[in-house]
């Protein structure tokens, strides 16, 4: 596999699944223990972080190194953590919206 084919990979999948569940990148910064360089520089795809530092990333989203390297989907496991994700935002919308419904005078 072609290593420059990673780098653009890696970065891309990253910012994608940020965006897809709206997570602030402040947030993934300090969850993941990386400062912001780090990031733009996998975003501009200079750089792929170390694996210990993948393995945090994709434990962090729930999907495997090979989706952020590869874009594999084949897993099965892979598909259900996702399922079960979008479950679990789904259940915090709804709560959110009682929990502000509660609050009202």
């Amino acid at each position: 596999m072609n290593v420059d084919k990673l780098k653009v990979n890696f970065g891309s999948r990253v910012e994608e699944l940020l965006k897809e569940r709206q997570i602030k990148p402040g947030d993934f910064y300090k969850a993941i223990g990386i400062v912001p360089q780090a990031f733009y520089d996998w975003k501009k795809k200079d750089q792929v972080p170390y694996a210990t530092t993948a393995l945090k990333v994709a434990s962090y989203f729930g999907v495997t190194v090979e989706y952020l390297i590869e874009g594999c989907t084949d897993n099965p496991l892979q598909a259900k953590v996702f399922e079960l994700q979008q479950k679990n935002k789904e259940l915090a919308d709804k709560l959110r919206e009682i929990a502000d419904k509660l609050a009202e005078p």
